[in-house]
């Protein structure tokens, strides 16, 4: 339930309240201290201002990743910068990955409390009742997290099917400024037609050449063969 895994190349989440450089200062830091090291462990300092991807169990961690390359993927397209940045404003999808982030490391802990509570291996009825009913609430609080992740995923696919008709459109555009030289192509046709048929007799004459240099050649190669000098004894 509990693993005690490394912290992968998930990225601290930072509130997005806080200025750019104490939030930059709080991420550097943040990986520096989690560099090296496993994991779970509760996370005492800077609660309200940064979640440690240290403080995260590995379903959580993943859950988390997902998310980071989900908004990663929108706010880096160019579909995003010239059309969506209005309808979806960067502050709100990091306002999204923090609460994320923030219900990830409070069932982390939960899950923790309940290892520990669980530690001797032995429960009577009412407390496995007890069990029961807080990994229900651990499972739906991990379902509604998960929700709101899957929508950040479906934007970005949505996102990136976008920016590939946006490239797509720019290609066919960029290609049909040539279209009058194609016409142009079509229009020398019946040109072309007629010298279809001289080439076509200058190549019959090539073949008939080449015929005639190869039997020439392969004459040339018996006489040199005949002038060859006999091996000495």
């Amino acid at each position: 339930m509990v693993g005690n895994v490394g912290a992968w190349s998930v990225e601290p989440v930072v509130h997005p309240g806080l200025r750019k450089a104490k939030r930059q200062r709080l991420s550097r830091m943040t990986k520096e201290q989690i560099a090296g090291r496993t994991g779970p462990v509760r996370q005492i300092r800077y609660r309200d201002q940064v979640v440690s991807p240290l403080a995260l169990e590995l379903e959580c961690r993943k859950l988390l990743q997902r998310a980071q390359r989900a908004i990663a993927t929108i706010v880096k397209s160019g579909v995003y910068a010239g059309d969506l940045r209005g309808t979806v404003e960067e502050p709100v999808l990091q306002q999204h990955e923090w609460e994320i982030a923030v219900a990830l490391r409070e069932i982390t802990e939960l899950l923790l409390d309940l290892v520990s509570s669980y530690a001797d291996g032995t429960a009577g009825p009412m407390t496995t009742a007890m069990l029961v009913s807080q990994n229900r609430a651990i499972s739906i609080a991990r379902d509604a997290t998960t929700a709101r992740v899957l929508a950040l995923e479906l934007l970005a696919s949505q996102v990136a099917a976008a920016e590939a008709a946006r490239r797509d459109w720019e290609t066919a555009h960029r290609m049909a400024a040539n279209n009058d030289k194609y016409l142009d192509l079509v229009a020398r046709t019946a040109a072309d037609q007629h010298a279809t048929a001289e080439i076509t007799g200058l190549a019959e004459q090539a073949a008939e050449a080449s015929q005639a240099l190869r039997e020439t050649l392969q004459r040339a190669t018996l006489a040199a063969e005949a002038l060859a000098l006999p091996e000495s004894r």
